[in-house]
């Protein structure tokens, strides 16, 4: 398998956000929810939820999402078996937070890393890998 790198996975991760960004506000729009002045339940509700159902969904059942996909790169365990939506819950939703939290430093572990792991994967037991590098 041939490791993807940090910066590959950063360009995916921004092609998400184009994507996370508008169906965000058409939520809030479709709502009536004022994107400007929300509350914190209306942020977790428009921004943490759907982000985190559509990390979840395509990790789980394409191992990539449409940023990864376009980048040519996917998730898979560490043994090279596809993703299942446990791992996909682990790595997306709790491990991302916590790679989140103290200042993002869990991301930028993956910069320093032998395999290119941030947090997430470590504790997902996960690793992001070229396409055609597949078994």
């Amino acid at each position: 398998m041939v490791i993807a790198s940090p910066w590959r996975r950063l360009v995916a991760s921004f092609v998400d956000g184009l994507i996370l960004v508008p169906v965000t506000l058409l939520l809030m729009a479709l709502a009536g929810v004022d994107w400007v002045n929300t509350t914190p339940l209306q942020n977790f509700l428009f921004n943490w939820v759907p982000s985190w159902a559509y990390y979840v969904a395509f990790t789980a059942l394409y191992g990539a999402t449409p940023g990864k996909m376009l980048l040519g790169i996917r998730v898979v365990k560490t043994d090279g078996r596809p993703v299942d939506w446990l791992t996909a819950l682990m790595r997306e939703v709790v491990g991302k937070t916590l790679s989140t939290l103290p200042l993002a430093l869990g991301y930028l572990w993956a910069f320093f890393h032998p395999q290119r792991q941030a947090w997430h994967d470590l504790i997902a037991d996960t690793l992001v890998v070229h396409r055609e590098s597949q078994a």
